[in-house]
């Protein structure tokens, strides 16, 4: 039988981001919606129409809530990559001259999704812990 990675690349939304120097595994897939809501505290089509209005702006400043926007999005797919920790952890590990950078990362992987809200809509959303 063959093997899935023998014939598919099994990592396209598979990267990751440089805390401290360390790389650390993120990903974006249904398992990273129940930590996206954990994280922003509001359901997923609330947190996509946010960041699509924040993305609309052009440039992004680095306000209350673009800075939660940007921490629910890393915190969901540093958990879905496989890295056990806390959002206010991550929130401590990541300085602020290197969240651009791990913000630009997520991001990418983020827009290469092809989730749509009815997908999401689907989603048994349960508390991760």
């Amino acid at each position: 039988m063959a093997k899935l990675k023998d014939l598919v690349n099994v990592n396209i939304n598979r990267n990751t981001i440089k805390i401290q120097g360390v790389e650390i595994p993120v990903i974006f897939t249904f398992e990273s919606f129940p930590y996206l809501e954990q994280a922003y505290g509001k359901p997923y089509h609330v947190f996509e129409k946010d960041l699509n209005a924040m993305m609309k702006k052009g440039r992004v400043t680095l306000g209350k809530n673009e800075f939660k926007l940007m921490k629910a999005l890393i915190y969901a797919m540093v958990r879905s990559g496989g890295t056990d920790c806390t959002v206010h952890e991550l929130e401590g590990a990541i300085s602020i001259d290197d969240l651009p950078g791990v913000f630009q990362v997520v991001l990418g992987i983020f827009q290469n999704q092809i989730f749509q809200a009815e997908d999401a809509k689907k989603i048994k959303t349960e508390k991760k812990s």
